[in-house]
């Protein structure tokens, strides 16, 4: 009598023991959101209330920072700095190391700011995003570019070896390949990566926005000094290839 008494003073109830028919969110832990469920990841999201703009005016900084350091005010004040040889040498590899940093202070600004989930798209639509994505990648990988050359590594390696300036490669007017199906197709594959991801926050959208727009508008800047440096020859390819959209049209 005394065994059955203890083991039913021990014994859990059927009902507590049932599995719970729907999987029940985390709950919030010091002042953090966990929108792990939502996003598919483990990035906490902070309470508070959530203010987009605040992250456009932060990519929008980044955006002033950007194209000073790259308008051809700036390259000439470098040049006179540094010198002609240091100048070919050092300012591209120069301008990749504080742009890259200036990118991570926005990111890690805009990541720690309130945030909440815009959207998740699930099912047939969700694989259609995601095949849109495939389409961005691939035209990035279509797109003839020399990254050692991008970033200043191939310059400075001919500045240490002592070999004369030459032209790189992204340093021609190439019009093949994916710039023959637009003028900008590395903003293009881009922006199809940052767009259709299905996916989104508050602020993640509002990055995705911020930077796109930026890609926009910087084509109209940077296709006046690549008139002034191709000349005619880029007018003619103003002509016949389209700006951003693969769409009939300037």
């Amino acid at each position: 009598m005394h065994r059955i008494t203890l083991w039913k003073r021990f014994q859990i109830p059927a009902e507590s023991r049932a599995e719970p028919a729907h999987p029940v969110a985390p709950d919030p832990i010091e002042g953090i959101l966990q929108y792990g469920q939502f996003t598919g990841t483990s990035i906490p999201v902070y309470h508070g209330a959530v203010n987009p703009l605040k992250v456009i005016l932060a990519w929008g900084a980044f955006a002033l920072f950007h194209s000073l350091t790259v308008s051809e005010r700036y390259e000439r004040w470098a040049r006179g700095f540094l010198g002609d040889k240091r100048f070919r040498a050092y300012h591209r590899l120069l301008f990749t190391l504080y742009s890259a940093a200036a990118t991570a202070a926005a990111l890690l600004y805009v990541r720690s700011l309130p945030d909440a989930p815009l959207y998740r798209i699930e099912g047939v639509s969700r694989y259609a995003f995601h095949a849109l994505q495939l389409c961005g990648a691939a035209l990035l990988l279509w797109t003839p570019w020399d990254l050692k050359e991008f970033v200043g590594l191939r310059q400075w390696e001919r500045y240490r070896k002592g070999e004369g300036q030459a032209t790189g490669r992204n340093e021609r007017l190439f019009t093949g390949k994916g710039y023959g199906l637009v003028r900008h197709p590395l903003y293009l594959g881009c922006s199809a990566l940052l767009a259709f991801h299905p996916v989104q926050t508050r602020n993640s959208a509002a990055t995705a926005a911020a930077v796109i727009a930026y890609f926009y508008i910087g084509t109209f800047f940077e296709e006046r000094r690549l008139v002034r440096t191709f000349g005619e020859e880029y007018l003619e390819y103003q002509h016949r290839v389209p700006r951003f959209l693969p769409l009939p049209g300037p």
